[in-house]
This record gives structure tokens, sequence and C-alpha cells, in this order.
């Protein structure tokens, strides 16, 4: 990615490793990014414009997010992620249909101080402990209504369309009834990086699982054409999500087909595979959709500076191990 001069500067090592590791685990990924075009690097360049310290830019960044990628459900423009300024990391437009699976924090919509007629307390005591209902086609009304209701309050609180980090079933087994059986909440917070869960220690988090297919996000995606999107799928990059050290870029492979690759907080080898992860277009969640609910009550491993930096390192040696990708990266010691 090729940054503006007072950006390159920032993202150097020497100027970054001082302020701490996940400063510096930021601003390498800002050197490692492969997927980002010239036009949208010089757009995120303009808009961040000087900024002279790494807080500065942190905070220029979010506005970014806030302005391009984040954008409210009633902007007159999709998200950048989606427009054809992002083509470098779109991904092929006509991938098979299968089912796509994402963790979602519940901990808002299960507290009824925030929902009025406590329809979030109502929903995860009706289903909590009779999870198969969840995924029945057809429940009796008076279920029916409270899995609808709790879903509308759900999306109306989604007052921003952003793109949907997501992976697939297939990379988990593909069997969904046998995957809802192990310990899904903490299996899918590891293998995709989620480092932010749970926010706060000895508050179990509650979470749902969501599974939807590709062709509902192709649907979504072709009812918005008139606000500027051009693909539904794509790759995440560092202008699709705020700086962190648990996200890292992977090498860019040509042809549609380049997903990310996640940070698995649980491995403490060398990884040999990687899950991929992808970007897909908004779209409205349906009780459908809610296939598990479930908490995260443990703190995964990587609690220090040292285990984040050690847990990177192993998996940018692991991405340099990828047909053609010796030279992505770098370790940093």
């Amino acid at each position: 990615m090729k940054l503006s001069p007072p950006l390159d500067h920032l993202a150097a090592d020497p100027v970054a490793a001082p302020e701490g590791v996940t400063v510096r685990c930021a601003a390498a990924n800002f050197r490692w990014e492969q997927a980002v075009s010239d036009g949208r690097t010089d757009e995120y360049s303009a808009y961040v414009d000087v900024v002279a310290t790494h807080n500065e830019w942190r905070g220029e960044h979010k506005g970014y997010l806030r302005s391009f990628v984040q954008v409210a459900k009633d902007h007159p423009r999709v998200s950048q992620s989606f427009m054809t300024v992002n083509s470098l990391a779109h991904l092929k437009e006509d991938l098979d249909n299968t089912y796509l699976l994402r963790l979602e924090s519940l901990d808002s919509m299960v507290d009824s101080a925030l929902l009025g007629p406590a329809i979030g307390e109502a929903f995860w005591l009706r289903f909590f402990n009779s999870q198969k209902d969840l995924r029945k086609d057809r429940l009796s009304d008076a279920d029916e209504k409270l899995r609808g209701e709790f879903v509308d309050q759900w999306n109306v609180r989604r007052v921003q369309a952003r793109p949907i980090f997501a992976a697939f079933l297939n990379d988990f087994g593909g069997d969904l009834p046998a995957f809802v059986k192990a310990d899904w909440p903490h299996l899918l917070r590891d293998r995709l990086g989620l480092t932010h869960w749970p926010s706060t220690p000895g508050k179990p988090l509650p979470v749902a699982l969501i599974c939807y297919t590709l062709d509902e996000v192709r649907e979504a995606r072709l009812a918005a054409t008139k606000k500027g999107a051009v693909a539904s799928f794509s790759r995440p990059t560092v202008l699709d999500t705020e700086m962190s050290a648990a996200f890292v870029p992977a090498p860019l492979l040509l042809g549609g087909v380049s997903y990310g690759y996640t940070l698995d907080l649980a491995n403490t080898g060398l990884p040999s595979a990687f899950t991929p992860e992808l970007l897909t277009f908004p779209i409205e969640y349906q009780p459908k959709h809610i296939k598990a609910l479930g908490f995260i009550s443990r703190t995964h491993a990587l609690q220090t500076d040292a285990a984040v930096l050690d847990a990177r390192n192993r998996h940018v040696q692991g991405l340099q191990g990828l047909p053609g990708c010796g030279g992505f990266g770098e370790i940093l010691s």
C-alpha cells in the first residue's frame, strides 16, 4: 500500500515500535497491505491528510471508517468496500452458493431495559434452553411472533450498513447440526481472531451464531446498485476495519479468489492452514439466520503484548510458506 509521506513515516517500524506492540502491529499492517488500490489509497490519504502522531492517525482512521466504510443505512452511497474503487480486493461474483458463519454479540439485545417490553430477555429465555427450535422452519404463532419481533428490533438497532465479516461453514466441518453441539462460541472467537471478546472480565458475553447464504448476499447487493454497489464480496483490508493488532493482511492472490486469513488465537504452533475470511455486502437479518445461542466466558490466550507479537510472527511465517508468498510481511523481533 503506497502511503502519503506523513503516513509512510508513521508506518515505519523504527517510528512505530517505541509506541508499543499495538501501534507497531497496526503500522506493520499498512506496510504489508497489498489489496488496496492506488485510487482508494489516494482517497484515504486525502481524508487523513497530515498527521503528526499515531494517536492522530488512529483518530482520522476512525473518521474515515465512519464516512466511507461503516456508513449509515440511509447514506446515498454504499460502503466503499463494495464500490469500484476497491476492485482490487473484490472476490468473484459467481462464487458457488454456500453457507456463511458469523458470531454476533447480543449483550445489549438481552438487556430488557434497552428493549422496552423485554423482547430480548423473553427471546433468550424461550430459546436458550430449546435451541433446536431456532433451526425449525415453523413454530407456534406466539413463538414466531417473538423471534420475529426480536429480529426486527435487532435490525432497527443495526443503524449502519457496514460490511459483514464472515467465514465459510465448510471451513468448520460443513455440518451445522454437529457444529452447534461443539463449543462454537469459543471456537469461533479464537479461529476468527476476535480479541475484544469478552470485553468485561468475569461477565459471560451472550452471543448468537448467524448463518446465511451467498445468494442472500447477492440479492441484497443487486438491490443497491443505484447506490454504487458493484461487488457482493470482498477480502478484508486495513481500510475496512479499525487499527488492530489482531488483524493481519494476507498476501494478494489475483483472480478474485484471494481471501483474508484470520489469526487463530488458540494456535500455539506454526500454522499450516488458515481460516478464509471475507466481507459480505450487508443484509437484514431474518429469524432463520439465528442458529444457536451461547456464552463466551473464557479469555483467549493472547493476554500480553508478548503473546500477541509471538502469535502474529508465527501467523506471518505461515503466510510466507504459501506458494509464491515467501517475501510477504516481516518478522517483528
